[in-house]
């Protein structure tokens, strides 16, 4: 995708495209028939002649009527152009953001969030305000442009030339200026980017920032920032602030040149009153949109960095929607035998291998238990199955059928995944609960809470179900909200569970009981835990464990 396939978004507007252009070229004309009418007007004055018979009044009359026209034009024109310009906004933001959504997980793991937050609040807007303003608005400067160069031609062909010769020069000055725009606005952009990040990141670890009393840490590090970009745009005002006394000065003279040489034409009677009227009233016309063109440079280099970045990411490829071997595919089936790791590999970088040649089976309806020392790839196991990543080589099979045979949504709706890093969303508890099911009825909701061991704590909350749980969850304990998300994990009656560190947040009290809850919940599921916790074993029918890259089965949980 380049610059250019962002045109595509102007296809689906076509209609009220052409109708904007159309009543911006209306105006135009309107606006190159005024020149005119005021040399008529006055040579009507000046020699008493009379225009189609006339009076002065009925003269005056036409013109009030143009410029009365001239602004309702203006304002049709500039409501449609600038609602078009929100509607290809929301579009494209929508698009955007329904592209990210598919990403892989790795990209979110990559990124910083105030980049993806900078596309989807800054750069969309750019490219929607460029192609719906500044480019329809180039249809009637041109307009305008060449229809007061022509009039001016019929009236006196030197001025005009004197005009014209001008324009080059016009863009000579204004491409040696506006050339380090580029860079600067790159460069702006990315610490604005940075800037959203740091706020981010730290709104989300407040309560890190504050145990740790990095409160003046944190603000000199979003300062410093803050000052970087107040230097970057320094530099970009002062090419701006340059730019516009230059093209100011150069207006100005070529105004001067164009009334000293038509006050030279006049003398030798070659121009009268009302076409020196006429020709100078087209001249600050023909100004008007030079002005326009003088920042269109920079918004252009501006579109172009906006639309690179925006390109970066849309050329990422999302995960797959269907079944990644279409020619043997059970996207519609269920989720059920055997778990099998053939030679699977997995690795986060080049340099080092996570998991090596792992060669296992996993039994079915059977809770399989996964220990071993932190960082050995024991979550990453789990991300395996629910393809968050994808094996470095090898291959998965569920039931003798490849992992990647069943339809991504189809497969994770039929796995339960409860991750240690847990989390909820800004709403009820009832709406965490039904988060992949918000269709699910009140009934069902209690049913998994109690499942989970969650049904007493939510019934003693202030309003229980739904209660106000907080962004991320922040207003209940880490238990609570660990019973929660298993309680969201049952909610789709999983053929696979997986449980990562499923007792982590959960005191002893809380975890023999939990351990009692899950041994009569998983006798109908094929279970896999990650956990740390010794009581699990209790419940585990097989033991793994996770060392050198290697998965090891000890064929007897008394180990």
């Amino acid at each position: 995708m380049t610059f250019y396939h962002f045109f595509n978004l102007l296809k689906n507007h076509k209609l009220p495209l052409l109708i904007a252009i159309a009543l911006m070229v209306v105006e135009s004309v309107v606006s190159l028939s005024v020149p005119w009418f005021a040399g008529k007007f006055s040579e009507s004055i000046l020699n008493g002649d009379t225009i189609f018979n006339l009076s002065y009044i009925q003269i005056a009359l036409i013109w009030l009527s143009l410029f009365v026209l001239q602004a309702l034009l203006r304002f049709l024109s500039t409501y449609r152009v600038n609602f078009i310009g929100a509607k290809m906004l929301t579009e494209l933001s929508c698009r955007l953001y329904d592209h990210i959504q598919l990403l892989p997980v790795k990209y979110f793991n990559t990124t910083k969030q105030g980049e993806t937050l900078a596309l989807l609040s800054n750069d969309v807007t750019i490219i929607s305000y460029f192609l719906s303003g500044i480019l329809t608005g180039l249809v009637p400067a041109i307009l305008i442009l060449s229809g007061a160069l022509i009039l001016m031609a019929s009236i006196n062909t030197t001025i005009t030339l004197i005009i014209l010769l001008m324009v080059p020069a016009f863009f000579v000055v204004l491409k040696l200026l506006g050339r380090g725009i580029r860079p600067i606005s790159k460069n702006l952009v990315q610490r604005q980017a940075d800037s959203l990040a740091i706020a981010s990141e730290n709104f989300s670890a407040i309560t890190l920032i504050k145990a740790f009393s990095r409160e003046r840490v944190e603000s000199n590090r979003f300062k410093s920032n803050a000052h970087e970009i107040q230097k970057l745009r320094k530099k970009q005002l002062k090419v701006q602030a340059v730019l516009s006394p230059v093209l100011q000065l150069l207006i100005s003279t070529g105004v001067l040149i164009v009334v000293v040489v038509s006050a030279m034409h006049y003398q030798s009677g070659e121009l009268t009153i009302p076409d020196l009227i006429t020709l100078l009233m087209y001249g600050m016309l023909f100004a008007r949109p030079m002005s326009a063109l003088a920042n269109l440079y920079g918004q252009v280099q501006q579109a172009v960095g906006s639309s690179h970045r925006l390109n970066d990411v849309f050329n990422i490829s999302p995960e797959p929607t269907d079944v990644l071997n279409a020619e043997d595919h059970h996207s519609d089936e269920d989720i059920s035998g055997v778990i099998a790791f053939n030679d699977v590999c997995f690795s986060y970088s080049e340099d080092e291998a996570l998991l090596t040649k792992i060669n296992i089976e996993i039994p079915a309806h059977e809770v399989s238990m996964i220990i071993g020392a932190n960082g050995t790839g024991k979550t990453s196991l789990l991300h395996l199955l629910m393809r968050f990543i994808l094996p470095t080589s090898g291959d998965i099979t569920v039931g003798g059928k490849s992992l990647n045979s069943f339809g991504l949504s189809n497969l994770r709706k039929q796995i339960g995944f409860v991750s240690q890093n847990i989390v909820l969303c800004d709403g009820s508890v009832a709406d965490n609960i039904s988060f992949g099911y918000p269709q699910a009825s009140f009934e069902a909701i209690e049913y998994v809470a109690k499942q989970a061991g969650a049904h007493q704590f939510i019934t003693e909350l202030n309003q229980g179900y739904q209660t106000q749980v907080g962004e991320g969850g922040v207003l209940l304990s880490g238990g609570q909200k660990q019973r929660i998300s298993l309680a969201r994990a049952l909610m789709s009656n999983p053929s696979v569970l997986l449980l990562d560190e499923p007792t982590s947040m959960i005191d002893k009290e809380g975890t023999v009981e939990f351990t009692s809850m899950l041994q009569q919940l998983l006798k109908t599921q094929t279970v896999i835990m990650v956990s740390h916790d010794e009581k699990l074993t209790s419940i585990a029918d097989h033991i793994y464990v996770m060392k050198n890259g290697q998965l090891i089965n000890t064929d007897n949980k008394q180990e």
